[in-house]
């Protein structure tokens, strides 16, 4: 579910799972025609990545997720299992894809669409006593991710970042693309 906009126009800091049609509903039906351009521009990011990996989830912040009426772009981060990405990027075409995806604004610059992506390894560690090499670095990096989410830029451009940028001040939605099977 997703909570109400906060005071200042932002979701409260948190990761909250919703579905597309949630966050459709929410964040894009009546409230204009960028916002439904935006939103189909990230239903075809997402097919097209979906072509060539089984992307698990999406988290979707930034300004799509607040009371800006025309916000740029879709701020997203794709979560496909590392295994599986190991094995699409044997295949030259999606090594190529996967690349894109990992790097923000290079979906946007190369195909237009204006989603700004993040490509991150879900690792599956059903038994956390056997836990292998991989684990770790999983959740250090799932870790940094939900936390750099949350974050705002504060202060004068160019200048240096005091605690007050640390501080979570934004959630993000989860929203389950493929599911986690």
């Amino acid at each position: 579910m997703i909570p109400e906009l906060g005071s200042g126009g932002l979701l409260p800091p948190g990761r909250y799972r919703a579905t597309r049609a949630q966050l459709r509903a929410k964040f894009v039906e009546g409230m204009g025609e960028a916002r439904a351009d935006l939103w189909r521009d990230w239903g075809t990011a997402t097919n097209l990545l979906g072509r060539h990996i089984h992307v698990n989830a999406a988290w979707l912040y930034g300004p799509f997720l607040s009371q800006v009426t025309t916000p740029e772009a879709v701020q997203c981060v794709y979560w496909a299992e590392d295994l599986e990405l190991d094995k699409a990027r044997l295949d030259n075409t999606a090594r190529n894809l996967l690349r894109a995806f990992a790097l923000p604004g290079e979906v946007r610059r190369i195909v237009g669409l204006k989603v700004d992506t993040q490509l991150a390894a879900w690792h599956c560690q059903p038994d956390l006593s056997a836990r292998d090499d991989r684990y770790a670095q999983y959740t250090k990096d799932r870790g940094t991710m939900d936390d750099l989410l949350q974050r705002i830029a504060m202060g004068a451009v160019g200048a240096g970042l005091g605690r007050e940028n640390a501080w979570p001040q934004r959630g993000y939605v989860e929203v389950i693309v493929d599911d986690y099977t």
